[in-house]
């Protein structure tokens, strides 16, 4: 069974870091709306109570995360080469898709960290996303050969 090349496994697990960090970031959002806090994309993030601020940035974060996931995408479909891109969007899909569960959960306080609510289980679970199919590092490593034209064998 063919079950695709490396590169296109790791941009799925990176698509799927990035579904996992929307949901937290919806859920967290549906959360803090409840407490009252109100979240103003007009205003400056100073302006902003804490909680709106991070949430704020965490959605930057994700943005960057999907958008290079995308890009890398859209050239494994058109049949362009996306080693470079798709290992770097493994890697920051992986790492943002955690931060970004982590951060929610801590923004969610007790019902963040409760049995009864999702975000506990999809900060475990999109861990695995990070580590499946090539570590952060290993992913960094990819690049750094890459776009320093060195084999494995010059850059371990």
């Amino acid at each position: 069974m063919n079950r695709g090349s490396a590169r296109t496994r790791w941009l799925g697990r990176g698509a799927l870091a990035i579904r996992v960090a929307r949901a937290c970031l919806e859920r967290t959002r549906s959360i803090l709306s409840e407490a009252g806090v109100e979240i103003d994309y007009d205003a400056p993030p100073h302006s902003q109570s804490a909680a709106a601020s991070e949430f704020i940035a965490m959605e930057s974060d994700w943005e960057a995360a999907r958008l290079l996931t995308m890009q890398a995408a859209w050239m494994a479909d058109n049949k362009q080469p996306n080693s470079l891109e798709a290992s770097m969007a493994k890697a920051k899909a992986g790492r943002t898709g955690t931060e970004i569960a982590l951060r929610c959960v801590a923004l969610a306080g007790t019902v963040g960290y409760g049995e009864g609510d999702l975000l506990e289980k999809w900060a475990r679970d999109v861990k695995i996303l990070d580590i499946f199919e090539g570590t952060q590092q290993i992913q960094l490593l990819i690049v750094a050969r890459q776009l320093l034209g060195k084999s494995s064998a010059e850059l371990k």
